[in-house]
């Protein structure tokens, strides 16, 4: 047992044998590992107990509890119907983390909802793509959905196609449906906005626009329904026809949309000019507490934005999300929106949610220039959330090497770590972010931090297979022989995974191939329980 939280992919594997992993965080990205069989005499332990074993937390109680994993489901299912979601989510998390499917489904959706933990789209985002990439239907079609809602990630139809498309192919009828709906819609528009300039990209609504394809099939068609419907196009001179028929330009759609929201989602600049200097109200809200100038923002319409404010758009207002227009510009990176919200005085220190920062999500996934902007417009570097995340942690986590390259520019501290004892190279070798770890070696890097399963740096980057990482670790001179809290380290990892150049690289740095872990085994021992045989042989 070499590994905490371990690094199986699928349920295959029970959940006591994964806890036996103790010791290196892992995403469930990497090979399968060797793992002993226990027998457990507990599976008939009532749900509540079972639960309460499996939150306690330490190694031992949680292995002798259950190697079933039906059990742990059903324990968990328990949990949830008796709305214990914090214990749901505890146990969920550690299951996740060893890289069950069902598990990181589930848990992605608490993380969606808040329900057990703090609502983080960002969270939920990463556990429902883990579990969709094993071929989870339920996953897949929810990962969709989240890509065209723009929930964790940029909106991005082409991506969300792509999973509803998987999950068709596991006779999933809602993701056929969707994929369906989605390519009339387009079509639809493509045929609305023909006459637009071949580079121009087709703007999109954001969230609503289901509801008005559904509205416009069932409102008769009365001046209600077509100034609606003209807003949506951009027909100006049907627009104006309208108005001067007496139609209501405070009519609103089944979701609550006002000809001006539906305008200034869809980017129509012109329509929204046009229902402004009518006295359309700038600042009416739809069913989700979302207003025209929110729309805009989260769609990157910055011209739309400019005349919004300029007829007094509330800066302030927030969606029941709690997203201002400039997160939600953040969110989906909308550099030119950001700017142009900033020039009229937006907050850029705003905090959200649980204390996470506008700085903390552009570092996840947008470019370094709107990183930078936001630390020139006065963002706190080094700020914290509830979870004792920087932004800095936020960048190296997701991979985000510009992000990364900008906040070190700006002096960030980099050895900052989370709740959990992660540093942002911790995270960052966690999750195999290669390019984001090489900037973080290079620039005063801690590497000698540990995990809370005594993992360093080194035996994280033999674990991931990550040969130039481990060269350069080895160069700065991190200590080779440091053991984690199993006894195993760099070396054993190396020679369990079958590294042979990581093995190749350590012993010609002078590791200690004699070390042994706390089941008595050396590196030799390792490589030939994990059929090894060239590694076997460089080690003997």
């Amino acid at each position: 047992m070499i590994l905490g939280q371990a690094s199986a992919r699928s349920g295959a594997y029970s959940v006591m044998q994964v806890w036996c992993f103790i010791t290196v965080v892992i995403s469930g990205r990497h090979q399968h590992m060797a793992l002993p069989r226990f027998k457990s005499t507990y599976w008939l332990l009532p749900a509540a107990a079972l639960v309460a074993a499996l939150v306690a937390g330490s190694a031992a109680s949680f292995a002798q509890v259950t190697s079933d994993e039906t059990a742990i489901m059903n324990a968990i299912d328990h949990a949830v119907r008796t709305r214990e979601f914090d214990r749901a989510a505890t146990v969920l998390r550690k299951f996740a983390e060893s890289g069950n499917s069902e598990a990181q489904y589930r848990l992605a959706s608490l993380y969606r909802i808040g329900r057990g933990v703090s609502q983080d789209d960002l969270l939920a985002f990463k556990w429902m793509k883990a579990a969709a990439e094993q071929n989870h239907a339920n996953a897949q079609f929810n990962l969709a959905r989240m890509y065209l809602a723009g929930r964790g990630a940029a909106p991005d139809v082409g991506s969300a196609k792509v999973w509803l498309r998987k999950a068709t192919a596991q006779q999933y009828d809602e993701a056929a449906k969707l994929l369906v709906e989605i390519s009339a819609r387009r079509t639809v528009e493509a045929n609305a906005n023909e006459a637009a300039p071949a580079h121009e990209a087709r703007p999109r609504p954001a969230r609503i626009e289901t509801s008005w394809q559904r509205g416009l099939a069932t409102v008769p068609r009365n001046e209600a329904a077509e100034i609606l419907d003209a807003a949506w196009r951009g027909q100006t001179g049907a627009i104006k026809r309208l108005i001067a028929s007496g139609a209501d330009i405070s009519a609103k759609d089944d979701d609550g949309n006002t000809a001006l929201l539906r305008a200034a989602s869809a980017g129509k600049i012109d329509a929204v000019n046009t229902l402004l200097s009518a006295r359309a109200e700038v600042n009416a809200e739809n069913h989700l507490g979302e207003r025209p100038l929110l729309l805009a923002a989260a769609g990157g319409h910055a011209d739309i934005v400019d005349a919004l404010v300029r007829r007094g758009a509330d800066l302030a207002a927030r969606t029941r999300r709690g997203d201002t227009a400039l997160t939600l510009a953040t969110r989906h990176c909308h550099q030119q929106v950001v700017k142009r919200l900033i020039d009229h005085r937006a907050d850029v220190r705003v905090v959200l949610d649980h204390g996470v920062t506008l700085l903390m999500v552009a570092a996840a996934t947008c470019p370094s220039d709107l990183v930078e902007l936001l630390i020139t417009e006065g963002a706190l570097v080094d700020a914290v959330d509830e979870g004792r995340r920087t932004a800095m942690w936020f960048a190296a986590d997701r991979g985000n090497a510009g992000g990364v390259f900008a906040l070190l520019k700006h002096n960030a501290d980099q050895r900052i770590a989370d709740n959990e004892g992660r540093t942002p190279l911790l995270s960052a070798l966690e999750y195999g972010n290669a390019d984001a770890a090489r900037l973080l070696i290079a620039d005063r890097a801690d590497l000698e931090a540990r995990t809370i399963a005594g993992n360093t740096p080194l035996i994280l980057a033999a674990k991931s297979g990550m040969n130039e990482i481990v060269d350069r670790l080895l160069k700065r001179h991190a200590r080779r022989d440091v053991r984690n809290n199993v006894g195993y380290n760099a070396l054993m990892i190396a020679s369990h995974e079958g590294r042979v150049d990581i093995v190749k690289a350590l012993l010609h740095a002078g590791a200690d191939r004699t070390l042994r872990n706390k089941k008595r085994e050396t590196a030799v021992d390792v490589a030939v329980a994990s059929g090894h045989a060239e590694i076997v042989q460089l080690l003997k």
